[in-house]
Protein backbone atom coordinates (compact mmCIF):
# COMPACT_ATOMS: atom_id res chain seq x y z
CA UNK A 1 0.00 0.00 0.00
CA UNK A 2 1.47 3.40 -0.76
CA UNK A 3 2.28 5.87 1.31
CA UNK A 4 1.94 9.42 2.63
CA UNK A 5 4.96 10.25 1.81
CA UNK A 6 4.71 8.84 -1.72
CA UNK A 7 2.22 11.09 -2.28
CA UNK A 8 3.54 14.30 -1.26
CA UNK A 9 6.33 13.60 -3.18
CA UNK A 10 4.17 13.56 -6.21
CA UNK A 11 2.62 16.96 -5.43
CA UNK A 12 5.90 18.73 -4.55
CA UNK A 13 6.42 17.90 -8.02
CA UNK A 14 3.47 18.31 -9.89
CA UNK A 15 4.17 22.45 -7.53
CA UNK A 16 7.77 22.72 -8.41
CA UNK A 17 7.54 22.27 -12.14
CA UNK A 18 9.85 19.42 -12.46
CA UNK A 19 7.06 16.89 -14.70
CA UNK A 20 6.27 20.26 -17.13
CA UNK A 21 7.05 19.27 -20.62
CA UNK A 22 9.76 21.86 -21.54
CA UNK A 23 10.93 22.23 -25.37
CA UNK A 24 14.21 23.73 -24.58
CA UNK A 25 16.34 20.82 -24.19
CA UNK A 26 14.87 19.93 -27.71
CA UNK A 27 15.91 23.10 -29.18
CA UNK A 28 18.97 23.11 -27.81
CA UNK A 29 19.28 19.91 -29.69
CA UNK A 30 18.41 20.42 -32.85
CA UNK A 31 20.37 23.94 -33.24
CA UNK A 32 23.67 22.14 -32.01
CA UNK A 33 23.53 19.83 -34.79
CA UNK A 34 23.04 20.41 -38.72
CA UNK A 35 19.53 20.92 -39.47
CA UNK A 36 17.17 21.80 -42.96
CA UNK A 37 14.39 23.10 -41.36
CA UNK A 38 14.17 24.33 -37.73
CA UNK A 39 10.53 24.98 -37.81
CA UNK A 40 9.37 21.70 -38.48
CA UNK A 41 11.11 20.00 -35.81
CA UNK A 42 9.82 22.59 -33.48
CA UNK A 43 6.32 22.09 -34.43
CA UNK A 44 6.52 18.99 -33.73
CA UNK A 45 8.31 18.96 -30.95
CA UNK A 46 5.40 21.02 -29.44
CA UNK A 47 2.88 18.90 -30.81
CA UNK A 48 4.18 15.60 -29.07
CA UNK A 49 4.74 17.72 -26.01
CA UNK A 50 1.43 19.53 -25.94
CA UNK A 51 -1.11 17.08 -27.65
CA UNK A 52 -3.81 19.36 -25.88
CA UNK A 53 -2.82 22.22 -27.89
CA UNK A 54 -3.37 23.12 -31.22
CA UNK A 55 0.22 24.88 -32.24
CA UNK A 56 -0.18 27.94 -35.04
CA UNK A 57 2.99 28.98 -36.69
CA UNK A 58 3.32 33.01 -37.27
CA UNK A 59 6.32 34.86 -38.72
CA UNK A 60 7.98 37.22 -36.08
CA UNK A 61 7.77 39.72 -39.64
CA UNK A 62 3.60 39.28 -39.94
CA UNK A 63 1.57 40.16 -36.69
CA UNK A 64 4.05 40.54 -33.56
CA UNK A 65 2.13 39.58 -31.15
CA UNK A 66 4.87 41.18 -28.29
CA UNK A 67 4.07 44.48 -30.04
CA UNK A 68 0.68 44.01 -30.02
CA UNK A 69 1.07 43.71 -26.45
CA UNK A 70 3.85 46.48 -25.92
CA UNK A 71 1.03 48.76 -27.56
CA UNK A 72 -1.11 48.08 -24.09
CA UNK A 73 -3.78 45.74 -26.17
CA UNK A 74 -2.75 42.59 -24.55
CA UNK A 75 -0.44 41.17 -21.90
CA UNK A 76 2.66 38.85 -22.28
CA UNK A 77 4.43 37.61 -19.03
CA UNK A 78 7.73 36.29 -19.67
CA UNK A 79 7.49 32.60 -18.42
CA UNK A 80 11.31 32.00 -17.76
CA UNK A 81 9.95 29.41 -14.66
CA UNK A 82 9.01 26.82 -17.40
CA UNK A 83 11.56 27.12 -19.70
CA UNK A 84 14.72 29.10 -19.94
CA UNK A 85 15.28 32.25 -21.90
CA UNK A 86 18.20 32.19 -24.13
CA UNK A 87 18.85 36.19 -24.55
CA UNK A 88 22.25 38.67 -24.74
CA UNK A 89 22.32 41.22 -22.61
CA UNK A 90 24.28 44.60 -23.03
CA UNK A 91 24.71 48.16 -23.04
CA UNK A 92 22.91 50.39 -26.29
CA UNK A 93 24.01 53.82 -26.26
CA UNK A 94 21.03 57.14 -27.10
CA UNK A 95 20.22 56.99 -30.27
CA UNK A 96 21.15 61.42 -29.46
CA UNK A 97 24.38 63.34 -28.45
CA UNK A 98 23.30 63.90 -24.94
CA UNK A 99 21.16 60.76 -23.97
CA UNK A 100 22.29 58.02 -21.12
CA UNK A 101 21.93 55.04 -23.03
CA UNK A 102 20.56 51.91 -21.48
CA UNK A 103 20.60 47.81 -20.76
CA UNK A 104 18.92 45.94 -23.28
CA UNK A 105 18.45 42.63 -24.55
CA UNK A 106 18.35 40.18 -28.02
CA UNK A 107 16.16 37.19 -26.93
CA UNK A 108 16.83 34.32 -29.19
CA UNK A 109 14.54 32.06 -27.39
CA UNK A 110 11.38 32.49 -24.60
CA UNK A 111 8.18 31.27 -23.58
CA UNK A 112 5.32 33.65 -22.61
CA UNK A 113 2.02 33.44 -20.65
CA UNK A 114 -0.26 35.37 -23.27
CA UNK A 115 -3.57 36.84 -22.26
CA UNK A 116 -5.33 38.76 -24.95
CA UNK A 117 -9.87 39.37 -24.53
CA UNK A 118 -9.71 37.33 -21.59
CA UNK A 119 -8.63 34.45 -23.55
CA UNK A 120 -4.60 32.72 -22.30
CA UNK A 121 -2.18 31.58 -24.71
CA UNK A 122 1.25 29.72 -24.73
CA UNK A 123 3.55 32.06 -26.84
CA UNK A 124 7.14 30.72 -27.74
CA UNK A 125 9.39 33.38 -29.57
CA UNK A 126 12.44 32.02 -31.66
CA UNK A 127 14.74 32.74 -33.64
CA UNK A 128 15.65 30.62 -36.57
CA UNK A 129 18.72 31.81 -39.41
CA UNK A 130 18.12 35.74 -39.62
CA UNK A 131 14.38 35.84 -38.65
CA UNK A 132 12.14 35.30 -36.20
CA UNK A 133 8.69 32.57 -35.71
CA UNK A 134 6.41 32.27 -33.17
CA UNK A 135 4.57 29.51 -31.96
CA UNK A 136 1.00 30.01 -30.21
CA UNK A 137 -0.52 27.16 -28.42
CA UNK A 138 -4.38 27.04 -27.86
CA UNK A 139 -6.44 24.67 -26.58
CA UNK A 140 -9.14 23.52 -29.25
CA UNK A 141 -12.63 24.67 -29.35
CA UNK A 142 -15.58 22.55 -30.48
CA UNK A 143 -14.82 20.43 -33.34
CA UNK A 144 -11.46 21.90 -33.77
CA UNK A 145 -8.42 19.15 -33.58
CA UNK A 146 -4.52 19.56 -33.07
CA UNK A 147 -4.04 19.94 -36.40
CA UNK A 148 -6.80 22.68 -37.45
CA UNK A 149 -6.81 26.30 -36.92
CA UNK A 150 -7.81 27.83 -33.96
CA UNK A 151 -10.76 29.86 -34.18
CA UNK A 152 -9.43 32.33 -31.28
CA UNK A 153 -5.76 32.62 -32.45
CA UNK A 154 -7.29 33.51 -35.61
CA UNK A 155 -9.11 36.32 -34.56
CA UNK A 156 -5.65 37.53 -32.34
CA UNK A 157 -4.61 37.58 -35.63
CA UNK A 158 -7.20 39.23 -37.58
CA UNK A 159 -7.60 41.75 -34.55
CA UNK A 160 -3.27 42.04 -35.04
CA UNK A 161 -3.73 42.75 -38.71
CA UNK A 162 -6.28 45.57 -38.34
CA UNK A 163 -4.51 47.35 -35.58
CA UNK A 164 -1.17 47.06 -38.46
CA UNK A 165 -3.03 48.71 -41.23
CA UNK A 166 -5.38 51.18 -39.24
CA UNK A 167 -5.01 54.39 -40.95
CA UNK A 168 -3.54 57.09 -39.28
CA UNK A 169 -2.16 60.32 -40.64
CA UNK A 170 0.95 60.07 -41.81
CA UNK A 171 3.06 60.33 -44.70
CA UNK A 172 4.23 56.97 -46.56
CA UNK A 173 8.28 57.46 -47.33
CA UNK A 174 10.01 55.08 -49.98
CA UNK A 175 13.80 54.82 -49.14
CA UNK A 176 14.81 51.24 -50.67
CA UNK A 177 11.67 50.02 -48.46
CA UNK A 178 8.71 51.83 -47.51
CA UNK A 179 7.87 53.16 -44.12
CA UNK A 180 4.89 55.01 -42.63
CA UNK A 181 6.17 58.83 -40.87
CA UNK A 182 3.96 60.54 -38.54
CA UNK A 183 6.65 62.37 -37.61
CA UNK A 184 6.89 63.83 -41.15
CA UNK A 185 3.23 64.39 -41.01
CA UNK A 186 3.25 66.52 -38.24
CA UNK A 187 5.50 68.72 -40.46
CA UNK A 188 3.12 68.66 -43.70
CA UNK A 189 -0.01 69.21 -41.30
CA UNK A 190 2.10 72.72 -40.04
CA UNK A 191 2.02 74.03 -43.54
CA UNK A 192 -0.92 75.82 -44.85
CA UNK A 193 -1.59 77.96 -48.07
CA UNK A 194 -2.25 80.94 -46.80
CA UNK A 195 1.43 81.23 -44.93
CA UNK A 196 2.25 80.39 -48.86
CA UNK A 197 4.22 83.52 -50.97
CA UNK A 198 2.62 82.42 -54.22
CA UNK A 199 1.09 84.19 -56.92
CA UNK A 200 -2.48 83.91 -56.03
CA UNK A 201 -3.72 82.77 -59.22
CA UNK A 202 -0.93 80.06 -59.35
CA UNK A 203 -1.52 78.80 -55.64
CA UNK A 204 -5.97 78.83 -56.55
CA UNK A 205 -4.45 76.85 -59.97
CA UNK A 206 -2.77 74.19 -57.73
CA UNK A 207 -5.31 73.48 -54.85
CA UNK A 208 -8.13 73.23 -58.01
CA UNK A 209 -6.10 70.58 -60.61
CA UNK A 210 -5.35 68.34 -57.77
CA UNK A 211 -9.43 68.83 -56.61
CA UNK A 212 -10.48 68.70 -59.32
CA UNK A 213 -8.99 65.09 -60.21
CA UNK A 214 -10.18 63.40 -57.35
CA UNK A 215 -13.54 65.01 -58.13
CA UNK A 216 -13.67 63.94 -61.94
CA UNK A 217 -13.37 60.36 -61.42
CA UNK A 218 -16.95 59.32 -63.17
CA UNK A 219 -16.21 61.95 -66.34
CA UNK A 220 -13.02 60.10 -66.54
CA UNK A 221 -14.99 56.84 -66.58
CA UNK A 222 -17.34 58.67 -69.02
CA UNK A 223 -15.44 59.20 -71.73
CA UNK A 224 -13.06 56.27 -71.10
CA UNK A 225 -10.04 58.41 -70.25
CA UNK A 226 -7.83 56.96 -67.49
CA UNK A 227 -8.34 58.41 -64.29
CA UNK A 228 -4.61 59.61 -63.66
CA UNK A 229 -2.40 62.70 -64.16
CA UNK A 230 1.05 63.95 -63.57
CA UNK A 231 2.22 67.63 -62.55
CA UNK A 232 5.84 68.64 -63.12
CA UNK A 233 6.89 71.50 -60.19
CA UNK A 234 9.92 73.03 -61.57
CA UNK A 235 12.40 76.80 -61.43
CA UNK A 236 15.31 77.77 -59.53
CA UNK A 237 15.64 76.05 -56.04
CA UNK A 238 14.46 77.96 -53.40
CA UNK A 239 11.43 79.33 -54.51
CA UNK A 240 8.68 77.79 -52.35
CA UNK A 241 8.23 74.00 -54.45
CA UNK A 242 8.38 71.97 -51.47
CA UNK A 243 6.37 74.34 -48.88
CA UNK A 244 3.83 74.09 -52.02
CA UNK A 245 3.76 70.30 -52.22
CA UNK A 246 3.46 70.12 -48.17
CA UNK A 247 0.25 72.60 -48.29
CA UNK A 248 -1.28 70.68 -50.78
CA UNK A 249 -0.66 67.29 -49.18
CA UNK A 250 -2.50 68.91 -46.03
CA UNK A 251 -4.94 69.84 -48.15
CA UNK A 252 -5.68 67.12 -49.80
CA UNK A 253 -5.24 65.09 -46.42
CA UNK A 254 -8.28 67.05 -44.92
CA UNK A 255 -10.50 65.75 -47.53
CA UNK A 256 -13.42 63.32 -47.35
CA UNK A 257 -11.81 60.34 -47.52
CA UNK A 258 -8.47 61.71 -46.92
CA UNK A 259 -5.90 61.21 -49.77
CA UNK A 260 -2.80 59.92 -48.44
CA UNK A 261 1.14 61.41 -49.49
CA UNK A 262 3.48 58.84 -50.83
CA UNK A 263 6.71 60.49 -50.87
CA UNK A 264 9.81 58.65 -53.15
CA UNK A 265 13.17 59.79 -51.97
CA UNK A 266 14.90 57.45 -53.67
CA UNK A 267 14.62 54.42 -56.00
CA UNK A 268 17.85 54.17 -58.18
CA UNK A 269 16.95 50.55 -59.74
CA UNK A 270 13.67 49.09 -61.67
CA UNK A 271 12.93 46.90 -58.84
CA UNK A 272 12.71 50.03 -56.76
CA UNK A 273 10.33 51.70 -59.39
CA UNK A 274 8.31 48.67 -59.48
CA UNK A 275 7.61 48.93 -55.16
CA UNK A 276 6.97 52.57 -55.81
CA UNK A 277 3.88 51.97 -57.96
CA UNK A 278 3.01 48.71 -56.50
CA UNK A 279 2.47 50.72 -53.60
CA UNK A 280 0.67 53.71 -55.26
CA UNK A 281 -2.08 51.19 -56.95
CA UNK A 282 -2.50 49.68 -53.53
CA UNK A 283 -3.10 53.23 -51.30
CA UNK A 284 -5.40 54.82 -54.10
CA UNK A 285 -6.17 57.15 -54.33
CA UNK A 286 -3.13 58.99 -53.61
CA UNK A 287 -0.64 61.65 -54.26
CA UNK A 288 2.45 60.03 -55.67
CA UNK A 289 5.39 62.50 -54.79
CA UNK A 290 8.76 62.29 -56.91
CA UNK A 291 10.73 64.94 -55.50
CA UNK A 292 14.11 65.78 -57.69
CA UNK A 293 12.51 63.70 -60.59
CA UNK A 294 15.87 63.66 -62.27
CA UNK A 295 17.40 61.61 -59.65
CA UNK A 296 14.86 59.05 -60.09
CA UNK A 297 14.19 58.85 -63.92
CA UNK A 298 18.13 57.78 -65.10
CA UNK A 299 19.33 55.87 -67.69
CA UNK A 300 18.72 52.90 -65.86
CA UNK A 301 15.21 53.13 -64.57
CA UNK A 302 14.13 55.05 -67.90
CA UNK A 303 12.28 52.49 -69.43
CA UNK A 304 10.62 50.81 -66.74
CA UNK A 305 9.75 53.95 -65.27
CA UNK A 306 7.70 54.85 -68.48
CA UNK A 307 6.47 51.52 -68.88
CA UNK A 308 5.19 51.56 -65.52
CA UNK A 309 3.42 54.75 -65.93
CA UNK A 310 2.14 54.23 -69.40
CA UNK A 311 2.47 50.19 -69.95
CA UNK A 312 -0.42 47.71 -69.35
CA UNK A 313 -1.32 48.31 -65.39
CA UNK A 314 -4.38 49.97 -63.94
CA UNK A 315 -3.31 53.40 -62.28
CA UNK A 316 -6.29 55.08 -62.10
CA UNK A 317 -6.55 57.70 -58.89
CA UNK A 318 -2.75 58.58 -58.86
CA UNK A 319 -1.74 62.06 -58.90
CA UNK A 320 1.86 62.55 -59.79
CA UNK A 321 3.50 65.81 -58.92
CA UNK A 322 7.24 65.55 -59.74
CA UNK A 323 9.86 68.03 -58.54
CA UNK A 324 12.95 69.41 -60.62
CA UNK A 325 15.20 72.51 -60.24
CA UNK A 326 16.53 71.57 -63.68
CA UNK A 327 13.70 71.40 -66.62
CA UNK A 328 15.95 71.88 -69.51
CA UNK A 329 18.06 68.50 -68.42
CA UNK A 330 14.75 66.35 -68.08
CA UNK A 331 13.88 63.84 -70.07
CA UNK A 332 11.56 64.79 -72.89
CA UNK A 333 9.75 61.44 -72.68
CA UNK A 334 9.00 63.15 -69.22
CA UNK A 335 8.80 67.03 -69.91
CA UNK A 336 7.50 66.68 -73.48
CA UNK A 337 4.95 63.51 -72.98
CA UNK A 338 1.44 65.03 -71.79
CA UNK A 339 -0.18 61.73 -70.79
CA UNK A 340 2.68 61.03 -68.79
CA UNK A 341 3.18 64.90 -66.91
CA UNK A 342 0.29 66.86 -68.25
CA UNK A 343 0.81 70.33 -67.19
CA UNK A 344 4.04 72.25 -65.69
CA UNK A 345 3.80 74.45 -62.61
CA UNK A 346 7.43 77.40 -62.51
CA UNK A 347 8.67 78.60 -59.42
CA UNK A 348 10.68 81.06 -60.44
CA UNK A 349 12.46 84.08 -58.50
CA UNK A 350 9.99 85.63 -56.14
CA UNK A 351 8.81 89.62 -57.98
CA UNK A 352 8.84 92.55 -55.40
CA UNK A 353 5.66 92.19 -54.06
CA UNK A 354 6.64 88.58 -53.05
CA UNK A 355 9.42 90.19 -51.55
CA UNK A 356 7.51 92.44 -49.19
CA UNK A 357 5.03 89.97 -48.34
CA UNK A 358 7.83 87.73 -47.14
CA UNK A 359 9.75 90.29 -45.08
CA UNK A 360 5.95 91.16 -43.74
CA UNK A 361 5.85 87.89 -42.57
CA UNK A 362 9.16 87.89 -40.83
CA UNK A 363 7.64 90.97 -39.09
CA UNK A 364 4.18 89.58 -37.97
CA UNK A 365 6.87 86.84 -36.57
CA UNK A 366 8.86 88.77 -34.62
CA UNK A 367 6.19 91.81 -33.63
CA UNK A 368 6.10 90.57 -30.32
CA UNK A 369 10.14 90.85 -29.54
CA UNK A 370 10.25 94.36 -27.52
CA UNK A 371 14.08 94.50 -28.41
CA UNK A 372 13.33 94.61 -32.57
CA UNK A 373 12.22 97.50 -33.86
CA UNK A 374 10.93 96.42 -37.56
CA UNK A 375 8.18 99.26 -38.63
CA UNK A 376 6.24 98.18 -41.44
CA UNK A 377 7.73 100.64 -43.60
CA UNK A 378 11.15 98.69 -44.09
CA UNK A 379 9.27 95.45 -45.43
CA UNK A 380 9.01 97.37 -49.10
CA UNK A 381 12.53 98.75 -48.69
CA UNK A 382 13.84 94.98 -47.91
CA UNK A 383 12.06 94.32 -50.98
CA UNK A 384 13.86 96.87 -53.15
CA UNK A 385 17.21 95.43 -51.97
CA UNK A 386 16.93 91.81 -52.38
CA UNK A 387 16.50 91.64 -56.20
CA UNK A 388 17.03 88.20 -57.64
CA UNK A 389 17.38 86.67 -54.25
CA UNK A 390 15.00 83.65 -53.99
CA UNK A 391 12.97 82.93 -50.46
CA UNK A 392 15.87 80.90 -49.44
CA UNK A 393 18.12 83.89 -49.97
CA UNK A 394 16.05 85.53 -48.23
CA UNK A 395 15.33 83.33 -45.35
CA UNK A 396 18.88 83.49 -45.01
CA UNK A 397 19.39 87.02 -44.27
CA UNK A 398 16.50 87.10 -41.92
CA UNK A 399 18.11 84.46 -39.96
CA UNK A 400 21.68 85.96 -40.53
CA UNK A 401 20.51 89.12 -39.01
CA UNK A 402 18.86 88.07 -36.27
CA UNK A 403 21.90 86.14 -35.15
CA UNK A 404 24.00 89.38 -35.35
CA UNK A 405 21.64 91.17 -33.49
CA UNK A 406 21.70 88.59 -30.81
CA UNK A 407 25.04 88.89 -30.04
CA UNK A 408 25.49 91.76 -30.34
CA UNK A 409 22.65 92.25 -27.47
CA UNK A 410 24.57 89.61 -25.77
CA UNK A 411 28.11 91.46 -26.23
CA UNK A 412 25.87 94.92 -25.00
CA UNK A 413 28.54 96.29 -27.71
CA UNK A 414 27.69 97.38 -31.66
CA UNK A 415 29.08 95.41 -34.15
CA UNK A 416 31.05 96.80 -36.89
CA UNK A 417 28.49 94.61 -39.20
CA UNK A 418 25.11 95.70 -37.61
CA UNK A 419 26.13 99.50 -38.09
CA UNK A 420 25.89 98.73 -42.19
CA UNK A 421 27.91 100.27 -45.24
CA UNK A 422 28.05 104.18 -43.49
CA UNK A 423 29.74 104.57 -47.21
CA UNK A 424 26.54 103.34 -49.21
CA UNK A 425 24.15 104.65 -46.27
CA UNK A 426 24.18 108.77 -47.07
CA UNK A 427 20.97 109.83 -46.00
CA UNK A 428 19.22 107.20 -45.65
CA UNK A 429 16.30 107.93 -43.06
CA UNK A 430 16.07 104.03 -42.24
CA UNK A 431 20.19 103.87 -41.00
CA UNK A 432 18.16 104.84 -37.42
CA UNK A 433 17.20 101.22 -37.32
CA UNK A 434 19.14 98.61 -35.77
CA UNK A 435 17.37 96.07 -37.81
CA UNK A 436 17.62 97.61 -41.20
CA UNK A 437 21.58 98.22 -40.62
CA UNK A 438 21.54 94.55 -39.77
CA UNK A 439 19.65 93.03 -42.56
CA UNK A 440 21.61 95.33 -45.34
CA UNK A 441 24.79 93.99 -44.13
CA UNK A 442 23.63 90.58 -44.48
CA UNK A 443 22.44 91.11 -47.84
CA UNK A 444 25.59 92.63 -48.80
CA UNK A 445 27.20 89.54 -47.57
CA UNK A 446 25.01 87.07 -49.53
CA UNK A 447 25.02 88.95 -52.52
CA UNK A 448 29.10 88.81 -52.62
CA UNK A 449 28.22 84.89 -52.12
CA UNK A 450 26.09 84.94 -55.06
CA UNK A 451 28.76 86.80 -57.90
CA UNK A 452 31.14 84.21 -56.61
CA UNK A 453 28.98 81.02 -57.42
CA UNK A 454 29.37 79.89 -53.63
CA UNK A 455 27.35 79.48 -50.62
CA UNK A 456 28.81 78.49 -47.79
CA UNK A 457 25.91 80.04 -45.42
CA UNK A 458 22.97 79.25 -47.21
CA UNK A 459 21.24 76.01 -47.84
CA UNK A 460 19.02 77.36 -50.61
CA UNK A 461 17.18 73.21 -50.73
CA UNK A 462 15.32 74.28 -48.10
CA UNK A 463 12.55 76.04 -50.26
CA UNK A 464 10.52 79.28 -48.81
CA UNK A 465 9.40 77.31 -45.72
CA UNK A 466 7.33 79.63 -43.29
CA UNK A 467 8.23 77.89 -40.30
CA UNK A 468 8.31 74.14 -39.18
CA UNK A 469 10.94 71.40 -41.19
CA UNK A 470 12.53 73.00 -43.88
CA UNK A 471 12.53 69.94 -46.33
CA UNK A 472 10.63 66.76 -46.46
CA UNK A 473 13.43 64.46 -45.72
CA UNK A 474 13.11 64.12 -42.30
CA UNK A 475 14.32 61.33 -39.42
CA UNK A 476 11.52 58.58 -39.61
CA UNK A 477 9.60 57.30 -36.63
CA UNK A 478 8.25 54.29 -37.51
CA UNK A 479 9.98 52.23 -39.57
CA UNK A 480 7.50 49.93 -40.58
CA UNK A 481 7.81 47.71 -43.78
CA UNK A 482 4.64 48.18 -45.21
CA UNK A 483 3.59 45.60 -47.61
CA UNK A 484 5.82 42.49 -46.81
CA UNK A 485 5.01 42.92 -43.36
CA UNK A 486 1.53 43.12 -43.10
CA UNK A 487 0.04 41.16 -46.01
CA UNK A 488 0.19 37.43 -46.32
CA UNK A 489 -2.65 37.07 -49.27
CA UNK A 490 -1.88 37.95 -52.49
CA UNK A 491 1.86 38.06 -52.68
CA UNK A 492 4.61 35.74 -52.56
CA UNK A 493 5.97 34.95 -49.03
CA UNK A 494 9.57 34.97 -47.30
CA UNK A 495 11.42 32.09 -46.08
CA UNK A 496 10.37 30.91 -42.82
CA UNK A 497 13.13 33.35 -41.42
CA UNK A 498 12.15 36.64 -42.27
CA UNK A 499 12.71 39.15 -39.65
CA UNK A 500 13.74 38.70 -36.26
CA UNK A 501 11.68 40.28 -33.52
CA UNK A 502 12.28 43.79 -31.71
CA UNK A 503 14.44 43.83 -29.04
CA UNK A 504 13.43 44.20 -25.72
CA UNK A 505 14.78 47.19 -23.28
CA UNK A 506 14.32 46.88 -19.99
CA UNK A 507 15.17 50.59 -19.64
CA UNK A 508 11.78 51.29 -20.86
CA UNK A 509 10.78 49.31 -17.08
CA UNK A 510 13.37 51.75 -15.25
CA UNK A 511 16.04 49.87 -15.20
CA UNK A 512 18.37 52.91 -17.26
CA UNK A 513 17.48 55.88 -15.72
CA UNK A 514 18.04 59.49 -18.13
CA UNK A 515 15.58 61.32 -20.55
CA UNK A 516 15.81 58.33 -23.28
CA UNK A 517 12.42 55.87 -22.62
CA UNK A 518 13.88 53.69 -25.52
CA UNK A 519 16.69 52.96 -27.87
CA UNK A 520 16.65 52.52 -31.02
CA UNK A 521 19.15 50.28 -33.35
CA UNK A 522 20.45 53.43 -34.40
CA UNK A 523 23.19 53.74 -31.52
CA UNK A 524 25.58 56.42 -31.80
CA UNK A 525 27.71 56.26 -28.61
CA UNK A 526 27.94 52.75 -28.00
CA UNK A 527 31.41 51.39 -26.34
CA UNK A 528 30.72 47.99 -27.12
CA UNK A 529 30.58 47.23 -30.91
CA UNK A 530 28.90 43.66 -30.22
CA UNK A 531 25.92 45.61 -28.55
CA UNK A 532 26.10 48.64 -30.68
CA UNK A 533 23.54 47.74 -32.23
CA UNK A 534 22.40 44.57 -29.95
CA UNK A 535 22.28 41.89 -32.31
CA UNK A 536 19.17 40.61 -33.16
CA UNK A 537 20.21 37.58 -34.95
CA UNK A 538 23.08 35.09 -34.60
CA UNK A 539 25.88 34.91 -37.24
CA UNK A 540 28.79 33.10 -37.36
CA UNK A 541 31.63 34.75 -38.84
CA UNK A 542 35.25 33.27 -39.00
CA UNK A 543 38.21 35.66 -37.83
CA UNK A 544 41.60 34.91 -37.45
CA UNK A 545 41.29 31.39 -38.21
CA UNK A 546 38.39 31.26 -35.31
CA UNK A 547 34.78 30.95 -36.06
CA UNK A 548 32.84 34.05 -33.74
CA UNK A 549 29.55 34.22 -32.93
CA UNK A 550 28.43 37.94 -32.75
CA UNK A 551 26.47 40.65 -34.80
CA UNK A 552 25.64 40.84 -38.56
CA UNK A 553 27.92 43.88 -40.10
Amino acid sequence: MASTDDFTFVEQERILGSKQPKLFDDYKSFTSGKTTDLDVQIVTALRAKHAEYIVTTVPGSNVNLLQFAAAGFAQAELDDDTEPVLRWRGFVGPSHRGGSGGLADAIFFARYNYTWNNENFILYTVVEGLGSVQYILKEPRGAETQYSHSSVVDSLLATIGAWLIKEEPAIYVYDGYWTRSTKLWQEVKKAKWEDVILDPKMKKGLTDVASRFFDSKDIYDEYGVPWKRGLIFHGPVGNGKTISLKALMHTLYDRNPPVVTLYVKQAPYPYNIGQVFAMARAMTPCLLVLEDIDTIVTNTTRSYFFNEVDGLENNDGILMIATTNHLDQLDPGLSKRPSRFDRKYLFPLPSKEERSLYAQYWRNKLKNKKNIDFPNKLCDAIADITDEFSFAYMKEAFVATLLDLARNHEDDSDDEDAEGDDDDDGDDPLKKYEFWRAFKAQVKILRNEMGSGSSTRVKPNTGATLGGLEGISADYEEMMPLLDAMRMQGTPQPSKAASSLAMTFPGMQGEASGSDSGFGQSSVLSPLRTFAPLAKTKRATFNDNVWEWGCPN
